[in-house]
């Protein structure tokens, strides 16, 4: 089993927001698969923190402030093979969508007194799709400059504000939500065999599901960023994959091993052994973050 945690070790809880009581238990795994020579996956998990270096003040006032924790960011990138410098494309458009969101996203809070918490930030939904756009130009520009014009890459990425989360999607890397035993995608397929069921998709000719419509780089257009925001509660699950893995596990398995009681790490290394052991023909990742008590 690649990368394999102990039995009950885990990574530590990462804020899921400014409430001191909620956490997530989240980690990644990524693998480069049985048949390829690289790994064209990146994933990202990091928290979002508003931070004060004070240079020169009164020696009371120096130092290092930090904030509240504005939230959690988590990002699958599935770099296209065949394309040359798919390895390429998924950390460019990682890295800038990352650092996009670190520098532009709102830092406003509901306002104080309100009963209800899951009003949508305003901005949110524009700052997620303009790091979209950021990370095609991006990739574009790195493309341009190292001699791969038409690399790409998906992305796929989820904002963690703490009670709501904001999904943007491009491609057919996805987005899962667990939640009390029912496990729904919350992201659609951008390739031409999206529309169609999964069993039906599965039977399809492969062809039509590798032939990506909606991507960062690859495209002289613009890339359509899917949006959405989910209202959270304790005890959710949130699985972020490339397809190296849904192409080999089926639904009902990644349910099974996330409702299994492992934590994060140890779920992320069975979703990637059970890839491994189905085939592995493509990299794989698997992302896992679940809402718990801290």
């Amino acid at each position: 089993m690649p990368n394999e945690a102990a039995p009950g070790e885990q990574y530590p809880l990462i804020p899921a927001g400014p409430k001191e009581d909620v956490a997530l238990d989240a980690a990644g795994l990524t693998d480069v698969g049985q048949e390829r020579d690289k790994n064209e996956d990146a994933y990202l998990i990091g928290t979002l923190h508003r931070s004060l270096v004070v240079h020169h003040a009164s020696a009371s006032a120096e130092g290092w402030f930090a904030g509240e924790p504005a939230g959690t960011l988590l990002l699958v990138a599935d770099g296209m093979g065949g394309q040359g410098g798919g390895d390429i494309a998924s950390r460019t458009a990682v890295n800038a969508v990352s650092s996009y969101l670190l520098n532009a996203l709102p830092w406003a809070k509901p306002a104080v007194g309100r009963t209800e918490q899951r009003d949508s930030l305003t901005g949110v939904r524009a700052g997620l799709s303009s790091a979209v756009l950021t990370g095609d130009a991006s990739v574009k520009t790195v493309g341009a400059r190292t001699g791969t014009p038409h690399m790409g890459t998906t992305l796929t990425a989820a904002l963690v504000l703490w009670p709501v989360a904001y999904v943007a999607h491009v491609g057919d890397t996805r987005c899962y939500l667990l939640r009390n035993g029912k496990l729904q995608r919350l992201t659609t397929d951008h390739n031409l065999a999206g529309k169609l069921a999964d069993d039906d998709a599965r039977r399809h000719d492969e062809a039509l599901q590798s032939i990506l419509w909606n991507t960062l780089g690859a495209s002289d257009e613009l890339p359509r960023p899917e949006l959405s925001k989910l209202d959270l509660a304790l005890g959710d699950t949130l699985l972020l994959c490339s397809d190296g893995l849904n192409k080999h596990v089926t639904d009902q398995q990644l349910q099974a091993v996330i409702e299994s009681g492992d934590n994060s790490r140890v779920c992320c290394a069975k979703l990637v052994q059970m890839a491994l052991d189905g085939g592995g023909t493509d990299n794989v990742t698997a992302l896992v973050a679940r809402i718990t008590p801290r």
